[in-house]
Order: structure tokens, then C-alpha cells, then sequence
């Protein structure tokens, strides 16, 4: 065990060293953070200058929209300056301290469960980590939303399932948590859903994760039976109460309830469309993974555009459903097939071969990330009684939920971001020997 004073001196040395290995690759790139590929820059312009959730239009008016989940938006909202525009050295510094914070949140988790040096190696995985490095260079939401994931999997560790305290009454029987500290369960309880709401307003697809987690806490925790179900009660309620205000909201001023975005139509068919199939149909296996290449769009976009559009984003929203849904009725096997074919992409380790790209970046990134896959596998092999903790529930969880839902809808490697903490502490796992854990897992 690392002694108090060391840990500090350390800790903050490490926090140093991770800004400058941020700050440098982001102001390095900092042209691309000028860009705005999914609209997020705009909406949260026009949300800072007519307090719209919207889309500036020709005429200088705003429209409401639901195309994008509300939180990251609304977040770079308060950066944009009087002149109505989004400094990107706001973005990049924002982005440099979410990246920060991941780093500290990993660091402490590993600490908790398992050791100081895990936490370490930990730590220094998600720092030179290139998926979150690159992500952190674009207005997009894979930064905030891998730190929204790391605090709510440390709120679980440090809060609502904490190291046992030997805490005896005087006639030495165990003392009861429900007679210790009766507030405390619920106030844990209401950041707990506060948190796990943030990532949902962040990311739809994180429902499915909060659904998954949920109903974990009547399992997790010193508290007794009544206060872990009254705790499952009053986070169901947060979370019920955020995407039915977020409803709400798309209802009045949308005239539709939207519970998530208008985008998810579009995500199902660009990942079930004809073109797409058809490439899966004529393509073979490689053996060389760093040759890998992506699908040309280009044929799916021409037929999107000539596509017949609906009456406001909602329709339009809803038509891309059904030309999904036509496309999967019509052709179940390939459909089956190209979940596989998602499936293998969300968790490919190698970046897929493009003009702007070089062997020798694919190979460093392919290669890099195929060894901490691997790692991680063989930690929680290794150790694979002490990952049947409750500790480890938001890992698989985090892994069944992306897996699941970007088997149907698009993938790309970058959509696994959020669980890359969770890897790396179990990469990091595997420098304590069999049996040699410092927290003892019952």
C-alpha cells in the first residue's frame, strides 16, 4: 500500500501529466475542433442566442429540434461568446478537463477494488488511450459521455457499494446500516439517478444500460432490503422524471413525444440499407485486419436524398424507420449477418483503412488496442472471482448494451469510447497476482 503523503504527490504529478498529454494533442488538433460533422455547434449557437433548442434558420429564426440528445448541446451552450460564436479553444479546453476527470475517477475506481498500482496502470491506459485522444479533437459527444459513464461506475464503487465498516454494537453483534445512517442511502440514491439521468440526456443508448443497473441495486450495498428497494424506487423515479421532462418538452414544441431524438431513423437505416448489404454480400473475409475497409456511402446517400421526405423532422424521422424496417423484412438473412458484421466492428481494435490514413497510425492504434482487448480479457480471467462482484455489473452491462444496440444500428470502433476506463482497469488487473487482491471481494 502506497503510504497517504506518496499517493498525493503522485496523484497530482499524474494529473499534471495528463493535462499536458491532453492539452497537447488537442491544441495540436485544434483545426478539427472548428468542424461540426453532427450539428452540435450549431444547436448550442442557437440555443445561447435565442434560448431555442434549435436550428438557426435562412430567415434568422429558430426551429425547435430533437435531432441531437440535449445535454452535450446544452453544455456548450454556456462557451459560446457575445458574438454568438463557439470558440473552439472553449470546446478544447472543456474536452481537456472531461478527459481529466476520466483519468481520476479510473484511477480512484481501480484504487477502491483493487490496488494502487492497478490504479496507476489503469490510469496511464485511458491517458494514451488513441480512440479518446482522437475524440477528444471533435464537437462530439464520446468525451463527456466516457466521463458521464466513469462517474456513475464510481458513484457504484465509492458510494452505493463502499468497503465494509466494522462497526459492532456493544454486545458485539454487526451493526445494521439501516440503523447508522438512515439519509444517507437516499442521498446516494438521488445522485445515483441524477448521474445515470445525465447519461441518458447524453446518449439514448444509455437507457439500456440504466435499465440494466437499476434493478442491480437491490443487490449491491451494506444497506437492508427495505432501503436498497426504496433506493431502486427513487432512482426508477429521477429516471422516469428526466426522459418524461425531455418528452415533455419535444411534445410542446415539437407537437410529437419524442422520448430520445428524431435521429434514430436515420442510424437504423444508414446501418440496414441496400447498399450497405449488398457490400457485406460482395465482400470476403480478410486475413489482414489493418487492411480493413470501410463502406463506401456514397450509393446510400444519393438514395436518402431522393428519398420521399416527411412533412417536418419527426415524419422524416419516422420515414427513414420504415425504409429501415423494409429493407430488414425484406432480406432477414443479410440482416442477421450484417448484426454480426456491427457487432465485430464496435469492437475491431484496428482503425479501418482510408486515404488520410497511414499503415504506420493503423498499425500503432490496431496494435495498441488488440493488446489492452487482450489484457483485459485475460485480467478478468485471471482474477474472475473477484469480477463476480458487484463492482463489475456496470462492466458487463456497458459491454451487453453497446454491443446490442450497435449490432442493429451503426457501428464504428469509436462508439465503444465510453467502456474504455472499464477495459483498462481490467487490463490493469492483471499486474496483481492470483489471489493477492488488497480488497477482499465477498
Amino acid at each position: 500500500m502506497t503510504h497517504p503523503d506518496r499517493r498525493w504527490l503522485w496523484l497530482v504529478s499524474g494529473i499534471i501529466l495528463v493535462f499536458l498529454v491532453r492539452g497537447s494533442i488537442v491544441l495540436a488538433k485544434m483545426d478539427s475542433l472548428d468542424a461540426d460533422p453532427d450539428a452540435y455547434r450549431v444547436i448550442a449557437e442557437t440555443l445561447a442566442q435565442t434560448g431555442t433548442f434549435g436550428l438557426m434558420g435562412e430567415g434568422g429564426e429558430a426551429t425547435p429540434t430533437a435531432f441531437r440528445p440535449p445535454l452535450y448541446p446544452w453544455l456548450l451552450s454556456f462557451f459560446v461568446g457575445a458574438d454568438g460564436h463557439l470558440g473552439s479553444r472553449w470546446v478544447a479546453a472543456l474536452h481537456v478537463c472531461l478527459g481529466v476527470l476520466t483519468v481520476g475517477l479510473t484511477w480512484d475506481i481501480a484504487r477502491r477494488w483493487w490496488s494502487d498500482r492497478t490504479a496507476y496502470v489503469a490510469a496511464a491506459l485511458v491517458t494514451i488511450d488513441p480512440m479518446l485522444l482522437w475524440q477528444s479533437t471533435l464537437v462530439m459527444t464520446e468525451t463527456i459521455a466516457t466521463a458521464l459513464t466513469a462517474m456513475v461506475w464510481w458513484w457504484w464503487v465509492a458510494r452505493l457499494n463502499p468497503r465494509p465498516v466494522d462497526k459492532v454494537f456493544d454486545d458485539g453483534t454487526p451493526a445494521n446500516s439501516c440503523d447508522l445512517s438512515p439519509w444517507r442511502p437516499m442521498i446516494n440514491a438521488v445522485v445515483f439517478g441524477g448521474l445515470l439521468s445525465l447519461t441518458v440526456l447524453c446518449r439514448p443508448t444509455f437507457l439500456v444500460w440504466a435499465a440494466m443497473l437499476v434493478p442491480a441495486l437491490l443487490f449491491v450495498g451494506p444497506t437492508c432490503r427495505i432501503r436498497r428497494a426504496a433506493r431502486v424506487g427513487v432512482v426508477g423515479l429521477i429516471l422516469v422524471a428526466t426522459v418524461g421532462l425531455w418528452t415533455l418538452r419535444n411534445v410542446s414544441q415539437l407537437g410529437h413525444p419524442v422520448w430520445a431524438t428524431t435521429h434514430g431513423g436515420y442510424t437504423l437505416l444508414l446501418a440496414n440499407n441496400d447498399s450497405f448489404y449488398d457490400s457485406l454480400n460482395e465482400s470476403s473475409i480478410g486475413w489482414k485486419p489493418w487492411e480493413r475497409r470501410p463502406w463506401d456511402p456514397t450509393e446510400f446517400f444519393a438514395e436518402y436524398e431522393a428519398r420521399e421526405r416527411g412533412d417536418d423532422e419527426v415524419s422524416d424521422d419516422r420515414v427513414a424507420y420504415e425504409m429501415a424496417k423494409s429493407t430488414i423484412s425484406n432480406r432477414p438473412a443479410m440482416f442477421a449477418w450484417s448484426c454480426l458484421v456491427r457487432a465485430t466492428s464496435l469492437w475491431h481494435p484496428f482503425p479501418a483503412r482510408t486515404p488520410d490514413r497511414s499503415m504506420l497510425v493503423i498499425l500503432v492504434i490496431g496494435i495498441y488496442q488488440t493488446g489492452v482487448l487482450c489484457l483485459a480479457v485475460l485480467g478478468i480471467a485471471k482474477h474472475w472471482r473477484s469480477w463476480r462482484h458487484p463492482n463489475a455489473w456496470p462492466v458487463f452491462a456497458m459491454v451487453v448494451t453497446l454491443t446490442v444496440v450497435h449490432s442493429v444500428y451503426w457501428s464504428n470502433p469509436r462508439m465503444r469510447s465510453p467502456v474504455i476506463p472499464m477495459l483498462a482497469v481490467a487490463a490493469a488487473c492483471l499486474t496483481l497476482p492470483k489471489g493477492d487482491e488488497e480488497t477482499e471481494m465477498t
